[in-house]
C-alpha cells in the first residue's frame, strides 16, 4: 500500500503521461509544502498552497492555450468552483483528474479519468 506522498507521485506520473499522450506540453506540477504562497486581489490578499487554492499544476495545450490542472485520488472535486473560474476566465483549459483503482471499469488497475471545463 503506498503512502500518501507516493500515492501522489504515482499519480502525478498517470496524469503527466496522459497530458503528453494527447498533446500538453511544459506540464508543471506544484510542489505541496510547508510553506503557502501569497495570492494579492483586489479585496486583500489570502495564502494558497496551491495555485489559487484551485490547480495542482500548468501546462500548455496542443493550441498554445494555458490548462490549468487539478488532480485527485480519492474521488471527484466539486464542479461548481472550476465553472465559477472557468466563468471569470478566457482563453484557458481545466482539466480535473481522477486516478483510481476503485471504479468497475478499473478492473484493479489505476486508471486517469478527466473533466474538462
Amino acid at each position: 500500500m503506498l503512502n500518501n506522498r507516493e500515492r501522489m507521485r504515482a499519480s502525478n506520473k498517470l496524469v503527466r503521461e496522459w497530458l503528453l499522450q494527447n498533446g500538453y506540453d511544459h506540464i508543471w506540477f506544484k510542489p505541496h509544502g510547508k510553506r503557502n504562497d501569497y495570492v494579492f486581489t483586489q479585496c486583500g490578499r489570502y495564502m494558497a498552497q496551491d495555485i489559487w487554492n484551485l490547480f495542482d499544476g500548468i501546462a500548455i495545450n496542443d493550441t498554445g492555450y494555458i490548462a490549468f490542472l487539478q488532480m485527485s485520488t480519492t474521488q471527484w472535486h466539486p464542479k461548481e468552483k472550476y465553472k465559477e473560474f472557468a466563468a471569470r476566465t478566457r482563453g484557458v483549459e481545466i482539466l480535473v483528474f481522477l486516478v483510481t483503482n476503485k471504479r468497475k471499469e478499473c478492473n484493479g488497475k489505476y486508471k486517469v479519468f478527466v473533466r474538462s471545463f
